[in-house]
C-alpha cells in the first residue's frame, strides 16, 4: 500500500523503525530497489514494466508561444522541442504562468536539450520527484466512536459540540494525495473532484483510493462525529472537500492488489503545480498536502508563492527523515511546514527538522480512515503526514467562522496561538510550537502581519536614468521620451519578438495607434485558459491584462510603470504607439503656519536649541519657566517652530514646576546639567516670508507665562 512507499519525502532513506502490519510481506529493501531503479516516467505514478527510464524536464519562459498543446502555434513549438531531442507530454497553465513537461531518452540528452532551449530564452529544470509522506500502519477497528489523541489535543483535551462547527463553508479545503474513498461510511460523502477530469470513473476516479493514504488524512481532517463508530476528525463532517488524485493510478504495474503498490510511488514539483491550480479553480482557499521531495524547483516555488500571494493558505508536512534537510514544497517560505509530535507533546523521532518548520501536530499512532471498499475501516498511522491535516483542519475551521481574514493573518494567528514547545520561542523542531485552536482563535482577534515571504527576485532590467523610460528589446521610444511603438511602427512588426518598457510615469496612458492581432481562430486556445474565446496571439500587457485587436490600454495607470509586449510566429500587422504625459514638476510644500499653541521664552531668558550625544535626537533647552507646557504643544525658536514630541528630566533632575506632564527619556536625560529638555522631531525650517522670526500670528493667546523667576532650590 501507499503507506510503504520510501521512508521520506524527497528521497530513499533508511526503513522506519515503527511497525508495520503483517500483510506487508515484501522486504522493505526490495522496493527501495524498485524505486531507485524507475527515473521519470511517462505517467506520474510509476514505470510501467519493460520501459527504458526517461529524464523529465520543466520549461517555462516562454513569452512568444501558444499556451496548449492544440493549434499550429503550440504544434510548432513541439516541433521545435522534439528537434531538440524532447518529447513534450503535457502543457500546464498555472498560477499566471505556462509550463511545458518534457521527457528526453537519457541525462546526456536532457543536457543537450537544456542548452538549445537555454539559447532560445527558455528555463529549463528537472521536474523533481514528490513522494505520498510515508506512514507505518496498524490495522485497528474501533468498536464506538473514538476521538484520536490528536484531535483532542489540538482542542485543549475536548473536542467541541456541533453546533461549534460552521454548516457552510466559504473557504473550502482541497486535499492533494491519493484519493478518497468515498464510499467510507465515516467520511462525508458531498467531497467532489476539483480536477473535473477525476470525476467520472477510471484509472484517475478521485472517490477511490489504492494507497489509502489520501483517505487516511480526509479523516483526521473530516470525520463525521455523531455517528456511533469510528473516529472524528478536527472538523467533523466538513462539508465541500475539494480532492485532486495525483498518486495511485488503477492498472499500474501489479495493481491491484500486491504490495508495493507502484501507483503510490510519486508524482512530479510540475503536476502539483497543476493540482494545486485545480484546487483554486475549484474555489478552494486552503491546500493540504502531505507529500514532498528533496530537490527544490524553482517552477514550483514561484508558483506556490504567487498562489499564496493570491490568498490560498497552503500546508505541507515537513518530511520524515528525522534529520535537517528540507522537504518541499514544505520548506517554500509561502508553505506552511507541519512537523510531528507524540502524545507526550515530544518531537517524533522521523520528524525533520529545520529553519522552515512553521508549526508542529500530533503525528504518532493516528487512527483515520482506510479502505478498501469492500472492507472499510481504521489504521493507525505515523508520519508528519498524519501532522499536516491536523493543522489543515484548523485552519478550515477558524476560517470558515471568521470568513472576514486574509490567508496571510490566519497563517499568522495558527503560528501565534500554537502551544510553545522545546526552546523558548519559535524553534527548528517545533517551529512556534503545537498547534492550538483555541489559541490561534484568541491572535484573531488581533492579528499581527505575518512575515512575508520572500517573492522570487524579479526578472532584471538594466538601470533606468531617473525620469526617463527605457526599453529592452525592440520597441522604441520616441517623440523626446514621451511615446512608445512596437517594432517597425508603422509598418508590419516583426514575429517572434518581445519588450518590456519600463520607468514609465504613473499617469494614464495616450492610445495613438493600436492594431495587434486579435482572436481570428475561434477553433484555437492560444492562451491555454481552456477557453478559445478571446485569446491574443500577439499583445501588450499592462498591468497583467492583455490588450490586442484594435483596442489599447487608453487611461490606464502602470502601476509598475511596465508595459509588455509579446508577438508570436504568425500573423503581423501595423502594431502600436502609446504615449504618456509629462509629470508636472513638484513644488516644495509652503512652511507651515506655527500653530496656536506655541510658546517662546520672554525675552532674555531665552532657550538653546540642542542635540543629545548619544542619541541624536533634536531638543530644546528650555531655561525660563513655562507653565502648562504639554505634549503637542510647540516652540518657537529663531524664526522655526518645534512640535513638543517628548519630554525628558536631564540627571539628577525628578521634579518639574506644576503642570508639566514628563517622561524621562532614555539618552536624553543626560543631555542637559539644568533645566528641562524638550524632544523635537520637526527639523527647523525658516518662516514664511509674511511672519517675524518671533511670535505667530495673534490667534487665542495661550496663558501668558509668569515672569521667570529662579529655579527652587532643590532643582539646582
Amino acid at each position: 500500500d501507499c503507506h510503504s512507499t520510501p521512508p521520506t519525502h524527497r528521497r530513499a532513506a533508511e526503513p522506519p523503525t515503527h511497525r508495520r502490519a503483517s500483510r506487508d510481506s515484501m522486504p522493505f529493501v526490495l522496493f527501495l530497489a524498485l524505486l531507485a531503479s524507475a527515473t521519470a516516467a511517462p505517467t506520474t505514478k510509476g514505470r510501467r514494466a519493460n520501459e527504458q527510464p526517461k529524464v523529465r524536464l520543466v520549461v517555462t519562459g516562454e513569452t512568444n508561444v501558444a499556451r496548449t498543446t492544440r493549434g499550429a502555434r503550440a504544434s510548432n513549438r513541439v516541433a521545435q522541442m522534439a528537434a531538440w531531442g524532447g518529447n513534450v507530454t503535457m502543457t500546464i497553465r498555472a498560477a499566471h504562468n505556462t509550463f511545458t513537461v518534457v521527457e528526453v531518452a537519457d541525462p546526456n540528452e536532457a543536457r543537450l536539450f537544456k542548452e538549445q532551449a537555454e539559447r532560445s530564452g527558455l528555463r529549463v529544470e528537472e521536474d523533481q520527484r514528490r513522494y505520498p509522506g510515508p506512514s507505518v500502519a496498524t490495522r485497528t477497528q474501533p468498536l464506538a466512536k473514538e476521538t484520536p489523541w490528536g484531535i483532542e489535543r489540538v482542542y485543549n483535551g475536548a473536542v467541541p459540540n456541533a453546533s461549534f462547527f460552521p454548516s457552510a463553508v466559504t473557504h473550502p479545503l482541497c486535499i492533494i494525495d491519493s484519493g478518497y474513498l468515498l464510499t467510507h461510511p465515516d467520511l462525508p460523502s458531498d467531497a467532489t473532484a476539483a480536477d473535473p477530469l477525476q470525476a467520472p470513473a477510471g484509472t484517475m476516479y478521485f472517490g477511490g483510493d489504492l494507497c489509502n493514504h489520501g483517505t487516511h488524512v480526509a479523516g483526521t481532517i473530516a470525520a463525521i462525529g455523531g455517528d456511533g463508530e469510528g473516529v472524528v476528525g478536527v472538523f467533523p463532517g466538513a462539508p465541500g472537500l475539494k480532492i485532486v488524485k495525483v498518486f495511485g493510478e488503477a492498472g499500474q504495474l501489479d495493481d491491484p492488489p500486491g504490495w508495493p503498490n507502484e501507483a503510490c510511488g510519486w508524482t512530479y514539483a510540475s503536476e502539483l503545480v497543476d493540482a494545486v491550480q485545480r484546487c483554486v479553480d475549484s474555489g478552494a482557499k486552503i491546500v493540504s498536502m502531505s507529500l514532498g521531495g528533496g530537490g527544490p524547483s524553482s517552477t514550483e516555488r514561484d508558483a506556490f508563492q504567487t498562489f499564496f500571494d493570491d490568498g490560498i493558505l497552503i500546508v505541507a508536512a515537513a518530511g520524515n527523515g528525522g534529520s535537517s534537510s528540507y522537504s518541499y514544497p514544505a520548506s517554500y517560505p509561502s508553505v506552511m511546514s507541519v512537523a510531528a509530535t507524540d502524545s507526550s507533546d515530544a518531537k517524533a523521532s522521523f520528524s525533520q527538522f529545520n529553519d522552515e518548520v512553521d508549526i508542529a501536530a500530533p503525528g504518532v499512532d493516528v487512527v483515520s480512515t482506510v479502505g478498501p471498499p469492500s472492507d472499510p475501516g481504521y489504521d493507525s498511522y505515523d508520519g508528519t503526514s498524519m501532522a499536516a491535516p491536523h493543522v489543515s483542519g484548523l485552519a478550515m475551521v477558524l476560517w470558515n467562522k471568521y470568513p472576514s481574514y486574509t490567508n496571510a493573518e490566519v497563517r499568522t494567528a495558527l503560528e501565534g496561538g500554537a502551544e510553545d514547545l522545546g526552546e523558548p520561542g519559535r524553534d527548528n523542531e517545533f517551529g512556534h510550537g503545537l498547534a492550538n485552536y483555541q489559541g490561534a482563535e484568541m491572535r484573531l482577534g488581533a492579528p499581527s502581519a505575518p512575515p512575508s515571504p520572500p517573492a522570487p527576485p524579479p526578472p532584471s532590467l538594466p538601470s533606468c536614468p531617473l525620469g526617463d523610460v527605457c526599453a529592452t528589446g525592440p520597441c522604441l521610444i520616441t517623440d523626446g521620451g514621451s511615446c512608445a511603438t512596437s517594432p517597425d511602427f508603422p509598418n508590419l512588426y516583426p514575429t517572434d519578438e518581445g519588450c518590456t518598457i519600463y520607468g514609465l510615469p504613473p499617469v494614464g496612458l495616450d492610445v495613438i495607434a493600436f492594431d495587434v492581432e486579435g482572436d481570428e481562430d475561434s477553433y484555437n486556445d492560444y492562451d491555454g485558459d481552456g477557453d478559445f474565446r478571446n485569446d491574443c496571439p500577439d499583445y501588450l500587457t499592462v498591468n497583467g491584462v492583455k490588450y490586442c485587436g484594435t483596442s489599447g490600454p487608453a487611461g490606464v495607470v502602470p502601476s509598475d510603470g511596465t508595459m509588455t509586449w509579446v508577438s508570436d510566429d504568425g500573423v503581423t500587422v501595423s502594431g502600436w504607439k502609446v504615449c504618456w504625459a509629462a509629470q508636472p514638476p513638484s513644488l516644495p510644500p509652503s512652511p507651515p503656519l506655527p500653530p496656536s499653541n506655541t510658546w517662546e521664552c520672554p525675552a532674555g531668558t531665552g532657550m538653546t536649541l540642542t542635540q543629545a550625544a548619544s542619541t541624536g535626537d533634536t531638543g530644546i533647552f528650555v531655561s525660563c519657566y513655562v507653565e502648562g507646557l504639554k505634549m503637542g504643544d510647540f516652540i518657537a525658536l529663531n524664526g522655526a517652530t518645534y512640535e513638543v514630541v517628548g519630554l525628558a528630566v536631564p540627571s539628577g533632575r525628578r521634579r518639574l514646576f506644576q503642570g508639566f506632564p514628563i517622561t524621562v527619556l532614555p539618552g536624553l536625560t543626560d543631555a542637559a546639567s539644568s533645566g528641562d529638555l524638550v524632544k523635537a522631531v520637526r527639523s527647523p525650517s525658516p518662516p514664511p516670508p509674511s511672519l517675524s522670526p518671533s511670535p505667530p500670528p495673534p490667534a487665542p493667546p495661550p496663558p501668558a507665562p509668569p515672569p521667570p523667576t529662579p529655579p527652587p532650590p532643590s532643582l539646582s
